[in-house]
């Protein structure tokens, strides 16, 4: 049942204030063109009728204003609700400040509209005609031309009596139609005081329906996964006994006299380890060793050295920082190449012929270490590099060529969401996905505060499908659907990424394409499950 009272709790209600009808057309056109008196509006009961409706108007909104009633103009208590199948509009028209002249009438017609260009997702319902007294007797008798009172589906007929208190209770329903689900979809009440059809009238005002069923949104948890790490990379010429690996961190006088000095060497990795944790929120990741051998000697000799001595670097560094063996790793290249490619190419002193001829045989293909040894033989003994290498690769390059890189590498440490969440106003770089939704949990859904933290989880990690999958589900709560639709073409076929989808397609009334998503998901999300269920038949 349809009715002003006793409305259903999905019923719908407003309180909205709007401007009044001013079109008004001389009412003797209503008249039918037989009727022997055939009177004209004049300028002054124009101005009067409007004059009426804009103080009645004024009245409304103070009465709208001040009360969840919902008023526009002669109308108060708009009501909307479903009933089954129907779509139940109810209202009160009020008249008490009505002045309408002998010769007026006014045409109240509630129209459903579905806010598009489609003139089929537009439903008027039945017109409540207001009539002064002359245009009242004119309808009694049947004078009124039949063409006008015809085009409009006509629920009742009043007399408006000037200057008592009256009123009119409307309820009528229509089938519901499927685009009234749309979100653009709303009810208009059309005033028309010239008989010249609903679609000439006046919408005086426009509420929107708010069917568009409520969707579920489901954002998606990051995995948890390696933290980001900062990389501190450096470069140590540490010394060692000649054919030996021991390390010598102290000043130490080898067997042939040789004296070696590690401490300033050593100093250049103590103190970039130092710098690398000096931010109390870091720690040490992994250190990694690379030990590099020039390439005089058999290859697999070489190989020895490189790797033992990267080992005893490793372990002495490892247990200095009170490291587990896990986190400070070694490698060694047993005979670096590259760097010795490198000071051909740069070298002032060789000649164009020499730098050919040298590079020529630094690239050589080298399939194992007896290639490796027949280049230096060749280095050796080749009139074209013998004198040279004597002279400047082995005195000189060579030397240059031992040497050790090592990586710090540092990551947050352990710590809290609170503890995060000021993290990531000062090192974003250094958190994973995973922490970053975490903290975003600590606002609510919406808030500013988490939807700027889904906002810096994009820009850290664009390419993320999880990053860009919650960045549109906060761009759909925030009903930016444009946005939402973009980033989801970069968020995947997750569950979560259907069931935005569909969310997106419901808002723009696409309901085919919605049911299409949640169909997709619905088995594995249940947010997708009973979106489907909400959808319209």
């Amino acid at each position: 049942m349809c009715g002003t009272t006793n409305m259903p709790a999905e019923s719908v209600a407003r309180a909205w204030p709007t401007a009044a009808p001013t079109t008004s057309a001389s009412p003797s056109s209503a008249y039918h063109s037989s009727t022997s008196s055939n009177p004209t509006i004049t300028a002054y009961a124009m101005k009067r009728l409007l004059h009426s409706i804009h103080i009645m108007l004024a009245a409304a909104i103070l009465t709208a204003t001040a009360s969840a009633a919902s008023s526009t103009g002669i109308t108060r208590n708009i009501d909307f609700h479903r009933a089954g199948p129907d779509m139940c509009v109810a209202m009160e028209l009020v008249l008490d400040s009505l002045h309408l002249g002998a010769d007026h009438q006014i045409y109240v017609t509630p129209v459903i509209n579905g806010g598009t260009a489609d003139s089929t997702q537009r439903v008027a319902l039945p017109t409540v005609l207001i009539n002064g007294r002359n245009m009242h007797y004119a309808y009694e008798r049947g004078s009124l031309r039949r063409e006008i009172v015809d085009s409009y589906n006509l629920s009742a007929e009043i007399w408006r009596h000037n200057g008592r208190p009256q009123q009119h209770p409307y309820a009528e329903t229509t089938p519901m139609r499927r685009w009234m689900y749309g979100p653009k979809a709303f009810l208009s009440i059309v005033y028309d005081t010239c008989g010249c059809g609903v679609p000439a009238g006046r919408e005086i005002v426009k509420i929107p329906l708010g069917l568009t069923p409520v969707m579920r949104h489901a954002y998606l948890t990051p995995e948890v996964t390696e933290l980001p790490v900062a990389i501190h990379e450096g470069k140590a010429r540490v010394q060692f006994e000649v054919d030996r690996t021991e390390l010598h961190p102290e000043p130490y006088k080898c067997r042939n006299g040789q004296r070696i000095d590690n401490r300033e060497q050593l100093s250049i990795i103590y103190d970039s380890i130092r710098y690398a944790t000096s931010d109390p929120n870091v720690e040490i990741a992994r250190i990694d060793i690379c030990g590099y051998a020039s390439p005089e000697s058999p290859y697999s000799h070489n190989d020895y050295l490189a790797t033992n001595r990267s080992r005893a670097l490793a372990e002495y560094i490892g247990e200095r920082f009170s490291l587990p063996a896990e986190k400070c790793t070694y490698s060694a290249v047993p005979e670096n190449w590259g760097e010795f490619r490198e000071m051909v190419v740069a070298s002032p002193e060789l000649t164009d012929r020499q730098r050919a001829d040298l590079l020529e045989l630094i690239d050589a293909p080298a399939y194992g270490p007896a290639d490796y040894d027949a280049k230096e033989r060749t280095l050796k003994t080749d009139p074209r590099f013998a004198r040279l290498y004597r002279d400047m690769i082995l005195p000189k390059w060579f030397p240059r060529l031992r040497a050790t890189k090592f990586a710090i590498s540092t990551r947050l440490k352990p710590m809290s969401d609170e503890q995060l969440a000021r993290i990531i106003d000062t090192d974003p770089e250094m958190m994973s996905l995973n922490q970053m939704f975490r903290v975003a949990r600590l606002y609510p859904e919406g808030s500013p505060e988490f939807n700027r933290v889904i906002g810096i989880a994009l820009e850290h990690y664009p390419d993320s499908p999880v990053a860009n999958l919650n960045a549109a589900v906060a761009a759909i709560a925030a009903a930016d659907y444009d946005r939402a639709a973009l980033l989801l073409d970069r968020a995947g076929d997750s569950p979560q990424a259907e069931n935005a989808r569909g969310v997106v397609a419901v808002r723009r009334g696409d309901f085919d394409s919605a049911r299409t998503h949640f169909l997709n998901a619905a088995d594995r999300l249940p947010e997708a499950a009973k979106n489907l269920e909400e959808l319209p038949q």
